[in-house]
């Protein structure tokens, strides 16, 4: 059986490490899946950072940043992702019957508003992340060594505040959208469909 359900609160959402159960909210479309993995990987980084935090050492409080930078850089590609599924979703005029998926026209202004700051900050941090990552992190580099070091010296916070600031406004945004697809299984033979969001989820900044 196939409806449509209004979301409770109680009904778990699927996490790919935490929360497996078939009655949970599965996404059932890419935007979905985009928050599930975001929120994840956002997971990921503040558990990272909280681990820096509490190192003693300085070359360990480096070595752990640089896998911080890794899933900075794999957030910033899904977050892009997620700004064309927001941006090119279809807008409807508030006042009026709202399609079977849309946002309004002042959410679509709000949107603009919150994306343009994550692109600003985005740009600014892109070649370096891309860098750090591809000499430093995820493979090494000795072609250059000048580059190189040059690449450690980066390895520090402040090379991603601004992009961690600007991240959860719009991600906290995008969420509330009637843009996505979820089902699940209550029971055995029963299939539950919902549009629009679920959670509740609340990014907030990691601790550096």
């Amino acid at each position: 059986m196939t409806g449509n359900s209004q979301n409770d609160e109680g009904t778990p959402v699927f996490h790919p490490v935490h929360q497996r159960r078939p009655d949970a909210w599965f996404p059932g479309d890419e935007s979905a899946s985009l928050l599930i993995a975001i929120e994840h990987t956002w997971e990921d980084i503040k558990r990272l950072a909280d681990l820096r935090k509490a190192a003693e050492d300085a070359y360990d409080r480096r070595l752990l940043f640089k896998y911080v930078i890794i899933e900075v850089r794999s957030l910033t590609q899904m977050m892009d992702r997620l700004r064309t599924k927001v941006m090119t979703a279809q807008v409807y005029v508030a006042s009026e019957q709202p399609p079977y998926r849309g946002i309004s026209d002042q959410e679509a202004a709000a949107a603009r508003e919150y994306w343009k700051k994550y692109s600003e900050a985005q740009k600014e941090t892109e070649r370096d992340l891309i860098a750090v990552r591809n000499k430093l992190a995820a493979h090494r580099d000795v072609s250059d060594w000048q580059v190189v070091m040059a690449l450690w010296d980066k390895l520090d916070s402040t090379l991603i505040v601004r992009l961690l600031e600007a991240i959860p406004p719009a991600f906290n945004h995008a969420k509330e959208l009637n843009i996505f697809e979820w089902n699940r299984q209550p029971e055995p033979g029963v299939i539950e469909i919902l549009g629009g969001p679920v959670g509740p989820w609340l990014f907030e900044e990691p601790p550096w």
